[in-house]
């Protein structure tokens, strides 16, 4: 692994307190009988369309926390820490929800309530996204939570990485170069976090309503797959065979926005069928492969923050890459904010063992190979003897896993020359690997046999609860996010138009990437 990049980390390892980090937590709020709550957003959580912090994912119980960007794990998780804090001081006899899959839902999944976020255009565009994604994939697949982890790098290190590599391209290019690198060894290696981050191979009886499974009966609610890591990366969580068709390639940035905005403008004869409108109410936002780019189910994604009437597609392409967006996390059952400062450790050297390692294209054979072994940790990664694919040859996936450890250990001790809080203890990872009833997704199904899906669950999200503490002197703080968000809301509101068709439109004109599509 002595490539110019790993010389480069290791000859300057300040430079790798460059890293800037945030979280993106989605957890249901429940009742205390374990239901998917079927209260409207709390009105002290602020304007979900305009909060700072706080808002929906799909559902309005489905809430999203969003942290500002981090340098240390430990102010990011501060922060995780106090906006779980004062969500539950806005709670009333509600819980968050502590797993990724979904509490108990509606017997109905129309039952499921559609996030609001208000009578702007804006607000209405989201809302009818989301109905979008219900008539397409199923409301009960929209309750899944995740926790998504965005890393990047500052342009003071791309800038000293650039003289490195006497590269003289624009400062733009080159980071779009070496974050799909990085990308793309993510990509070859995203089975590695999914074996020891995955906790989702449990599952309520309420939500395999109408679904066609293959699961056991762990109790009399509750339902797992005793060799599974991940539901939530499976058949039965975010997967859409729709999108099966969108060949993405991680090679460079250009084809990657020229084949996520085809197929934003490609129509699909499935939803064709279920119809753009029933009368004169919206169904989706069109009858096209993807209704917006963010419809595309990914595991990682290369962003740039969008600014008004723009797309996150339409971001990207104007000013590149900004941050790399990781999806793939389950919520960790067993941290109040359903991450750990460990796995924040784990993820950085990861990501920086990714962009340092050599990163050759991607044929299509690879991509194959890379999704084989995905889904083969996501379906029997619990299997002390699993098989996965190595340059076309078979290979045990604890044998790979030690290699790609002792690696990236190299790599953490490059960090703690710098950073002490950045330790991982690797051992720990390599008892895991030898050990694979020691990994997440075992020790979670383990806990909950002796009780039924409800009762552990509720228990687990009253000890979450008891964890925070909310600092008072903050409470002025988020009161004025509160206000400042509603404020924010009833100004896009008086710049809406009478006719949402027209809004509808004109922003998908904007949107518009003719140039990448028509070049």
């Amino acid at each position: 692994m002595k490539t110019q990049a790993w010389n480069f980390i290791n000859s300057d390892p300040s430079l790798l307190l460059e890293i800037r980090h945030g979280i993106e937590r989605e957890t249901l709020r429940v009742d205390d009988k374990a239901r998917a709550s079927a209260k409207a957003h709390p009105y002290n959580l602020g304007h979900k369309l305009t909060h700072k912090y706080i808002t929906t994912d799909y559902s309005e119980n489905l809430l999203e926390f969003i942290t500002d960007v981090h340098r240390s794990g430990n102010e990011l998780l501060s922060q995780l820490n106090e906006i779980h804090a004062y969500t539950y001081l806005c709670l009333e006899n509600e819980y968050l929800w502590p797993i990724s899959m979904p509490a108990i839902l509606p017997s109905d999944e129309k039952d499921i309530p559609l996030a609001y976020f208000g009578d702007s255009d804006v607000g209405k565009l989201k809302t009818l996204y989301r109905s979008g994604l219900g008539h397409r994939y199923g409301r009960s697949m929209q309750s899944i939570a995740g926790v998504h982890y965005n890393f990047s790098l500052t342009d003071r290190f791309w800038e000293a990485f650039k003289i490195e590599y006497r590269d003289e391209s624009s400062l733009k290019e080159f980071k779009n170069k070496k974050y799909f690198d990085l990308i793309r060894n993510f990509q070859r290696y995203k089975w590695m976090i999914m074996y020891f981050f995955g906790a989702s191979n449990v599952v309520h009886e309420s939500f395999l309503n109408g679904k066609k499974h293959n699961l056991s009966k762990v109790n009399e609610d509750t339902y797992c797959d005793p060799n599974a890591i991940s539901l939530r990366m499976g058949g039965l969580g975010y997967t859409s065979s729709a999108q099966e068709s969108i060949n993405i390639c991680f090679n460079q940035v250009e084809t990657y926005i020229d084949t996520l905005e085809r197929a934003r403008l490609k129509s699909y004869p499935p939803y064709e069928k279920i119809g753009l409108k029933e009368g004169d109410q919206y169904k989706q936002l069109n009858t096209n492969l993807l209704q917006i780019d963010n419809e595309f189910y990914s595991t990682v994604r290369p962003k740039n923050l969008a600014r008004s009437k723009e797309s996150a597609l339409m971001a990207l392409h104007q000013r590149g890459i900004e941050y790399i967006e990781i999806r793939l996390c389950d919520v960790n059952p067993f941290s109040p904010v359903g991450i750990s400062s460990e796995q924040i450790g784990f993820l950085q050297i990861f990501l920086m063992w990714c962009l340092v390692s050599e990163s050759s294209p991607l044929s299509d054979q690879e991509c194959e190979q890379n999704k084989f072994n995905f889904d083969q940790i996501v379906k029997y990664g619990l299997d002390s003897k699993l098989m996965l694919k190595r340059k076309g040859r078979d290979i045990y996936a604890q044998e790979w896993l030690k290699e790609v450890l002792s690696q990236m250990e190299k790599v953490s001790k490059i960090f703690s020359q710098v950073d002490p809080h950045m330790s991982v203890c690797f051992d720990d990872y390599y008892r895991k690997v030898e050990n694979p009833q020691s990994l997440l997704a075992a020790r979670y199904l383990d806990s909950l046999r002796a009780k039924s899906f409800d009762a552990f669950h509720l228990e687990l999200a009253k000890q979450h609860k008891s964890h925070f503490k909310f600092p008072t002197e903050k409470k002025a703080l988020y009161e004025t996010l509160r206000d400042e968000s509603y404020h924010a809301e009833k100004a896009i509101l008086t710049q809406s138009n009478d006719d949402f068709s027209t809004f509808l439109n004109e922003y998908f004109e904007q949107i518009k990437i003719s140039e990448v599509v028509n070049g």
